[in-house]
């Protein structure tokens, strides 16, 4: 009964011990599922960045490691981006040296521009090609009297006609600087103006300022009339020395501006002709040796320290005229009268001249 009885529990102990040890594997298994579990949720999440730009979660495995997306050397992709990148850099490299080329062509072709652009200087702003004077020129400087530099003056018809005087714009006298404004004209004379008759002309004076009538009504700026003197100490103008044309004798030269007086006569009624027994015995006949001085249109003398405003001196050379000029055509000549003085331009050792041929 005993053997029997032991038979008998044998089984049962090996079978609680097998599950002794199969509860104990199982539970094993478990405990490292769960440590798996814990073990993936603990590991690190990566976005991915797709090619359209869209980003995605993923779980990896491995250990957490940063993905590096980088072209390298040793990658087929790697090295076609790196030979793309090269070739973009030497196409940009010759585009800046391409370029670079254009800019030395365009500086080459400045240096093989004609020499008058590249020397070219600027416009002369004392030039009016409206034949008006520079009103805007600064008080202190040289008056404002030639328009004209060595040049003919544009033509200037019978219907042309003086401006007005403006009221901001004052005359300066002919022995100081700036602008003389000869010419122009005035509606009234100032007040307190004094009338001088000179040379069988009127003449209004105020200031140091001479006024004439004007045929078509009012007044106008003129120069100061013959015998005027004025002290050498007010003088504050360049005054410049003339040459004499002495290609005609003096007998040649009262005789042409007798002629030229006479022809004259015939297209201003009222003048009264002067003949050449006149022009040699108060215009000629005292040039030799003679000083002369020049300056907007006025010719002078110095003499005991005075200068004294002299007629036009016949045959006097000068390089410009006043811009206060008509254009008069005689015996189809053309002449430029300033107030009472006929010019005409001459050539002269290739420059060009402006010579008093006639006073009227």
């Amino acid at each position: 009964m005993l053997c029997i009885a032991m038979m008998c529990t044998t089984p049962f102990e090996a079978q609680g011990q097998n599950r002794r040890t199969g509860g104990t594997s199982n539970t094993t298994k478990k405990e490292q599922s769960a440590q798996t579990k814990s073990a993936k949720s603990s590991e690190p999440k990566t976005k991915m960045v797709t090619p359209s730009g869209q980003t995605r979660k993923q779980n990896n495995t491995a250990p957490a490691q940063v993905q590096d997306r980088r072209s390298t050397n040793t990658g087929t992709q790697g090295n076609h981006n790196s030979h793309s990148a090269q070739v973009s850099r030497k196409n940009s490299d010759v585009n800046r040296k391409n370029s670079d080329v254009g800019r030395k062509d365009n500086n080459v072709g400045r240096q093989n521009a004609p020499s008058g652009n590249r020397d070219a200087k600027p416009a002369d702003k004392s030039k009016n090609h409206n034949n008006k004077p520079n009103y805007d020129r600064d008080r202190g400087h040289k008056p404002n009297a030639v328009q004209y530099h060595n040049q003919p003056p544009r033509p200037r018809g019978p219907e042309y006609t003086r401006p007005y005087l403006e009221p901001k714009h004052k005359p300066m006298p002919s022995y100081r600087y700036g602008d003389h404004f000869f010419g122009h004209r005035i509606k009234v004379l100032p007040h307190g103006y004094v009338t001088m008759r000179i040379g069988g002309r009127d003449y209004y004076y105020f200031n140091g300022i001479y006024y004439r009538r004007y045929l078509l009504g009012g007044y106008y700026v003129c120069r100061p009339p013959r015998g005027t003197e004025i002290a050498s100490t007010m003088f504050n103008v360049a005054l410049t020395a003339i040459a004499i044309n002495t290609i005609r004798d003096e007998i040649q030269r009262a005789r042409r501006a007798a002629a030229l007086s006479t022809v004259y006569s015939n297209k201003n009624t009222g003048y009264v002709v002067r003949t050449s027994d006149d022009y040699y015995n108060t215009n000629l006949v005292n040039q030799a040796g003679q000083e002369y001085y020049y300056q907007d249109g006025v010719f002078y003398i110095l003499k005991n320290g005075q200068y004294y405003v002299i007629e036009a001196p016949i045959g006097a050379l000068v390089t410009e005229i006043p811009a206060d000029y008509d254009e008069v055509e005689l015996d189809g000549r053309t002449y430029y009268q300033v107030e009472d003085t006929l010019y005409k331009a001459t050539v002269i050792d290739g420059a060009l001249y402006f010579e008093v041929v006639c006073n009227l």
